[in-house]
């Protein structure tokens, strides 16, 4: 595990709390049961309380290579234990050094003789105490790291899904389209002219909008409209469309070619295999905080095939879920020779 170094400007200056406070403790501590006199305490306490933080800062060498993950507790207590000697006395040894030649007092080194094995306690302490904090806050950082690339690929992979799924409408549409011009072109070359003409717009919107996740339900209903003139070329007074949304829903953001499938279901399982008029609608209006929006096609029961859940509806639901987070925004009934399906958005306004 290789850490980053904790030792910017604000992790400096809270490591350095630590020895100020040993040193501020152990000066006052001197003059209150004046043990020394007030110079030689500010002395003393300065220069172990300095030495403790220079030394100190070796600590994080030590963590840093002694991961957790890559040797055992044994291994790992053993190293530690030795390093928190070896500091220690480096620090009691190399403090007292320098305290004695800046004060060569007799009484003082009796003092810090009479005081060896409590610092050596303090500096095993200090170590203990800073290589805890040390580990704490390389795991807090890995973990966030970590989280952050969870987060980052969980979008991704949404993204990619999301893709897919709006990859899925345009070939299986261009495909139907196709073969209807075909057969338009031996019976009747002027709509098929026509349809040609419709599916050229359709699919420009289709290529603008490819990488917008989300668009005015305005244009949406605009891009619904060329894909069922594109149908009705094809079936004629066989097929009836109505649009009926309330104005103020009309901004309201949605996915992109989100509707797209719900009118293909509609005319695949209500008009291709109907021997009368389909009504196919679309109603939309205010609920609160939610644009609510119903796809409406009458059917024949006996012609029509058996209703199951196919790519399109599946389509629908999974974009849903993945856009809003939310598995309870779409319903769909089937009721008296009717397929309806409800759509619960989220409404987000145009900006």
């Amino acid at each position: 595990m290789q850490q980053a170094s904790p030792f910017n400007r604000i992790s400096l200056v809270f490591y350095w709390i630590v020895p100020v406070i040993f040193m501020v403790i152990q000066t006052n501590v001197n003059l209150w049961f004046e043990i020394l006199p007030w110079g030689i305490s500010l002395v003393d306490g300065f220069v172990y309380g300095f030495l403790l933080g220079a030394f100190g800062m070796a600590i994080w060498f030590v963590v840093r290579y002694n991961s957790p993950d890559e040797k055992s507790f044994s291994q790992l207590v053993s190293t530690h234990l030795a390093a928190a000697i070896i500091l220690s006395l480096a620090w009691v040894y190399c403090s007292g050094f320098i305290a004695r030649l800046i004060l060569p007092d007799t009484a003082y080194l009796a003092f810090q003789e009479s005081h060896l094995t409590g610092r050596i306690l303090i500096g095993f302490f200090f170590y203990t105490l800073m290589a805890t904090a040390i580990y704490l806050y390389t795991f807090y950082l890995r973990n966030r790291e970590k989280n952050a690339r969870e987060a980052e690929l969980k979008q991704e992979v949404r993204e990619a899904v999301l893709r897919a799924l709006k990859s899925q409408i345009n070939p299986h549409f261009l495909f139907n389209s196709l073969n209807s011009i075909a057969a338009l072109t031996l019976t009747n070359p002027g709509k098929a002219h026509e349809m040609v003409i419709a599916l050229s717009d359709f699919m420009r919107y289709s290529l603008r909008k490819q990488h917008n996740e989300l668009v005015a339900l305005e244009d949406e209903i605009n891009h619904i409209r060329l894909y069922l003139q594109i149908e009705k070329i094809r079936f004629g007074d066989k097929m009836v469309y109505t649009f009926e949304v309330e104005k103020e829903c009309l901004g309201c953001q949605i996915p992109t070619l989100l509707l797209q499938p719900l009118f293909e279901n509609a005319v695949k399982y209500g008009v291709y295999e109907a021997s009368e008029e389909v009504k196919v609608s679309l109603t939309g209006k205010k609920e609160g905080d939610h644009t609510v929006l119903v796809v409406t096609n009458n059917y024949d029961p006996e012609a029509a095939p058996a209703k199951g859940e196919g790519i399109g509806l599946k389509n629908v639901r999974e974009r849903l879920r993945l856009v809003y987070n939310s598995n309870n925004l779409i319903q769909t009934e089937d009721w008296e020779g009717k397929f309806i399906v409800t759509i619960w958005l989220p409404c987000e306004k145009k900006i």
